[in-house]
């Protein structure tokens, strides 16, 4: 850990101002999203119309996200990461003050399409700005950064009701305690903005690879192709893992309640796997050395598939709180090790595509997914969802690793030639 911190200290001024901004980001996301829904029902909404907000959401933010890429390539990841931030908050007021349905739902698209600009470019502007040597550490500790300040959010979400309820003489759950508590969250969410305005480098010359990328040979044909391929089988797999994540994750908090959980004891639950997380994925980086590359990605990313085989036949708080916390575990080591690993395998003009058209298949299949999960719960039950999610697990990460065996990034156009063309 400390020789971690040290190498911490020594990233790039865009990166550490970056890291402020995830961390304060996602501090007020943390806040938003835990209350979101129970505010729903607060001004008076059923269940069914929050599912269908949340599935015009997702969808929306899946929809652009399949576009970022190309906009990552003509403006810079700095101009995509602030004003989508910007965006995303000016949403985040208007979804937070009417009550009128329509107008939540239009402004829940539009809220979900500037999500995708708060997510999306994380991977391509840590690749960006970071050294090679150093990408899969940095990547490492912005996703656990994440989750930490998500699980601070929680429990400030959490507990900021009632503390408005106290201060402002108005009833422990009333809208205006929530509505309250989604204010905070979008003004927590709103301090990091000043990190990103102070990114010198970035904010004047946009991306380090606009303009110069263009006096770099043309790729050949069979490169062309062979990118091609590589692009599919990323967004593929994704895709994969995705229907079974959308099948699961979205149900999971009411899992918890219908086996006898109560809801302090599931939002602790949800709190010690993101802490569990956090911690655990700053290991990323060392794994993928010991082990290698491709190694540690099957081991991370199929670790969480026999838990919920087991969570199938054992349906209990213990289990699923176990469950949980190596799913948790198992994304926040592996986007690291993987992300990093095709950011090397591709040249750098495809990468910006590559985590767009990941993220949006990602975001669509998981809408699907929750929809179809719905009304599987509802006839049979959980055990079903359970097992797709394991196999959706196995696959994914098989396909992954099957393909890209024997293939190792420093056969890949190295970007060092753009960084070198750059200076």
């Amino acid at each position: 850990m400390p020789r971690f911190l040290q190498q911490a200290l020594s990233y790039p001024r865009e990166i550490k101002l970056y890291l402020s901004y995830t961390l304060l980001v996602n501090l007020g996301i943390g806040v938003y999203v835990l209350i979101f829904n129970l505010y729903l029902e607060r001004i008076g909404f059923r269940p069914d119309f929050i599912g269908l907000f949340n599935a015009v959401q997702t969808v929306a933010m899946g929809v652009v996200a399949l576009g970022i890429g190309f906009l990552i390539n003509r403006v810079g990841t700095w101009r995509c990461i602030t004003y989508g931030s910007l965006f995303y908050l000016v949403t985040s007021v208007g979804v937070a003050l009417t009550g009128n349905p329509a107008a939540i739902l239009v402004l829940g698209a539009l809220n979900g399409a500037a999500t995708a600009f708060v997510t999306v470019p994380t991977m391509p502007f840590i690749i960006e700005w970071t050294p090679a040597e150093s990408r899969s550490s940095v990547a490492a500790l912005c996703f656990s950064l994440t989750s930490l300040s998500m699980m601070l959010g929680s429990l400030i979400g959490g507990w900021s009701p009632r503390l408005f309820g106290l201060l402002g003489g108005v009833a422990l759950d009333s809208t205006l305690a929530f509505r309250g508590t989604l204010i905070l969250g979008i003004a927590l969410a709103a301090l990091g903005l000043p990190p990103m305005w102070l990114m010198r480098a970035a904010r004047d010359r946009g991306s380090r690879f606009l303009g110069p990328t263009a006096a770099l040979p043309p790729l050949t044909r069979d490169k062309r192709r062979q990118v091609r391929r590589d692009l599919v089988v990323f967004v593929a797999v994704g895709l994969c893992l995705s229907l079974g994540a959308g099948a699961v994750v979205p149900f999971y908090n009411v899992f918890l309640s219908s086996v006898g959980a109560r809801p302090g004891e599931i939002g602790t639950i949800f709190s010690l796997a993101s802490a569990v997380a956090a911690v655990v994925g700053l290991a990323a980086p060392l794994a993928a050395r010991k082990l290698g590359t491709l190694p540690a990605v099957l081991l991370v990313r199929i670790s969480p598939a026999p838990f919920f085989f087991l969570l199938a036949l054992s349906p209990t708080v213990g289990m699923a709180a176990l469950a949980m916390s190596v799913r948790a575990t198992s994304g926040n080591m592996g986007w690291p090790i993987d992300s990093t690993y095709i950011a090397e395998i591709l040249p750098p003009e495809a990468r910006a595509n590559a985590f767009s058209f990941r993220s949006g298949a990602w975001n669509l299949g998981y809408a699907l997914a929750s929809f179809v999960a719905g009304e599987v719960i509802v006839s049979v039950g959980y055990v079903p969802t359970f097992v797709a999610f394991g196999i959706t697990i196995v696959a994914s990460t098989l396909g992954f690793v099957l393909y890209f065996r024997g293939r190792s990034p420093s056969a890949a156009p190295a970007d060092d030639r753009h960084e070198l063309v750059a200076a």
